[in-house]
């Protein structure tokens, strides 16, 4: 009774899903490299922090002018990392945010196609039990007819 599990429109919608499902994964991918970025920058802004105590301490016990200029000079390439750090963390942020609007546009058009499809089968089946009905119909005229015709040839 299905004629539509062939139709161009299911051919539509499988394509779409292979398109959602490839979204999905995709989206999945970009999740995992925020996360990646978000702790690269959490261990990076930590070591920093533990450095630069450490700078306090032993400065603290007396240094040089040298082993201070070192100290600072690496201080200064952490916050570098910090920083081009941070900006990879708000490009992973929008690389995400533009694959979860794809996974949700992809989504949208599956929906849709699952929409026309039920739309479809719908107005299908209702089609097949009118043909129904009116074959019911003309069955029973005919019965009707044919019980009239020996009643009156009786």
């Amino acid at each position: 009774m299905n004629m539509l599990k062939h139709s161009p429109l299911n051919t539509l919608a499988d394509l779409a899903q292979n398109d959602t499902d490839a979204a999905a994964r995709e989206l999945g991918r970009l999740q995992g490299l925020r996360t990646q970025a978000e702790q690269q920058l959490t261990q990076l802004t930590e070591y920093r922090h533990e450095y630069r105590a450490r700078m306090q301490v032993v400065a603290a016990e007396g240094m040089t002018s040298g082993r201070w200029q070192d100290f600072s000079r690496f201080l200064d390439s952490l916050d570098h990392a910090i920083r081009q750090q941070g900006a990879a963390l708000a490009k992973a942020e929008a690389d995400l945010l533009a694959g979860r609007n794809h996974w949700q546009h992809q989504k949208r058009r599956l929906n849709s196609f699952d929409t026309l499809i039920a739309r479809a089968e719908a107005k299908e089946e209702q089609v097949a039990a009118r043909r129904e009905q009116r074959a019911n119909d003309e069955y029973a005229a005919r019965l009707a007819r044919t019980t009239a015709s020996r009643l009156s040839e009786a």
